[in-house]
């Protein structure tokens, strides 16, 4: 094609997108080159694919004919429809797509995935040379951004486009490891109830975050809970009940307490591959057990307690306490959790070296108090206890240290965790704490 009947070919189409959005449209250029589309490793089709200035940005990028796509996306599983504006993809079953708000970009398509948009994108309509017809020609960027919510990872070197999907996870297999992870827990478990009996019946749909953090919580109300010690619950069993912790949503609560650091896991929606089971049962472990050791550093985590006494005594629960809201009860949990995961231990003789993440910024106002015997850091009343810095905590007598952090704002009552470590023989027992602040107490059975 000459080089004069192509450029009128582009301003035909861009008069075409200009009607149905204002935005300034994708400029092509005037070069056509090869392209070789794979998935999972198998060269499935070759057309071509031009570039063209993507008006969001300024820069050039690379578009491709949409019926390639299109015919790609049906070896997924995926169909689809195109109208000239909105492309709609209707998935299987098998996946779940996340499904957060798009990206901004110019609105000459649109991309829906179920009836949602969730992608718009500049568009270029042009001569396919393989069927001498006009078609749209879709930009690859925005493209992959919408292979991603379906976990299809995406690839692209100028020429060729590696496309590739993992086989997610099965319920059935994520609950089994995580199954496996309770049966070996032996502190702070009151039983270890089935899958049956915590009401979860996996099936070989595949796992989500929020599946894996409902079932979680699901276990937690059979194995877990601590015994009133004031109010009208005193001496009775409360079992575990998100009521009490950082968040009421499964989800929220799980990602508070750093279920999902080290994955792609963005909202309950995710899917979870085979390739992030590894990370979330280590995770899970080092939640269960309140440490993990890295390289002889311990990395501490908020004990897996109940935290009913700690409630009842800020929300006025059954009538005592200090009366808070439980969306600032909540609010503050969670700021403080992320803030003690963050400490590392390490023994070294006599002392040990606490690092205390710096809470100056906390959005609970929060502070740290650090004792062992006689010897103190921080305090509520002092000038320096927003951490930041690592301590030298002595490390001598059985009783070990106390890590207690609180709230200096005026409606909490010095909310916060009291959490102690045992020592043994010299050996901080990192993996065995107590939270003194819902009644929890030393035992080495």
């Amino acid at each position: 094609m000459q080089k004069s009947k192509l450029l009128a070919v582009f301003a035909t189409a861009s008069t075409l997108a200009a009607s149905v959005s204002a935005v300034p449209v994708a400029q092509a250029a005037t070069q056509y080159s090869s392209t070789h589309i794979y998935l999972n490793g198998q060269d499935v089709t070759n057309p071509v694919h031009t570039a063209a200035l993507d008006p969001s940005s300024g820069q050039e990028t690379t578009f491709m004919p949409i019926f390639y796509a299109m015919q790609v996306l049906k070896q997924l599983g995926i169909q689809s429809s195109w109208d000239s504006h909105t492309w709609s993809l209707t998935v299987p079953s098998s996946m779940t797509p996340n499904m957060s708000s798009p990206s901004n970009s110019p609105n000459q398509m649109v991309i829906a995935i179920n009836g949602t948009v969730v992608q718009t994108a500049p568009k270029v309509v042009a001569v396919d040379p393989a069927s001498n017809q006009q078609t749209t020609f879709i930009p690859i960027f925005y493209l992959s951004q919408v292979l991603d919510r379906l976990g299809v990872t995406s690839t692209w070197d100028g020429t060729n486009w590696r496309l590739t999907k993992t086989t997610p996870e099965t319920q059935t297999a994520m609950a089994s490891a995580m199954w496996n992870v309770f049966n070996a827990t032996t502190w702070d478990v009151n039983t270890h109830p089935t899958m049956a009996q915590s009401g979860v019946d996996p099936t070989n749909a595949p796992a989500t975050a929020g599946d894996v953090a409902t079932w979680l919580a699901d276990w937690a109300g059979k194995a877990k809970g601590v015994t009133g010690t004031f109010g009208s619950a005193k001496g009775q069993w409360i079992p575990y009940n998100l009521k009490y912790e950082a968040s009421s949503d499964p989800y929220t609560w799980a990602n508070v307490n750093g279920l999902y650091q080290g994955t792609g896991v963005t909202s309950a929606s995710s899917v979870i591959t085979p390739g992030e089971v590894n990370q979330i049962v280590s995770n899970l472990q080092w939640w269960l057990t309140g440490d993990h050791v890295i390289n002889g550093v311990s990395h501490l985590h908020v004990p897996f307690y109940s935290n009913y006494g700690m409630w009842l005594t800020e929300t006025g629960g059954q009538g005592v306490g200090n009366g808070i809201s439980e969306g600032n009860y909540q609010s503050y949990l969670a700021d403080e959790t992320r803030y003690y995961d963050e400490i590392t231990a390490k023994v070294q003789g006599t002392t040990i070296d606490l690092t205390l993440p710096n809470t100056t910024n906390s959005t609970s106002n929060m502070a740290w108090d650090v004792v062992d015997g006689q010897w103190e850091y921080g305090g509520w009343q002092s000038q320096d206890n927003r951490g930041g810095k690592t301590i030298q905590v002595p490390n001598a007598g059985a009783v070990g240290m106390f890590i207690n952090s609180a709230t200096l704002n005026p409606n909490m009552y010095l909310e916060g965790f009291q959490i102690g470590y045992l020592n043994v023989n010299g050996v901080p027992m990192f993996f065995k704490s107590e939270d003194a602040g819902v009644g929890q107490h030393f035992s080495l059975n």
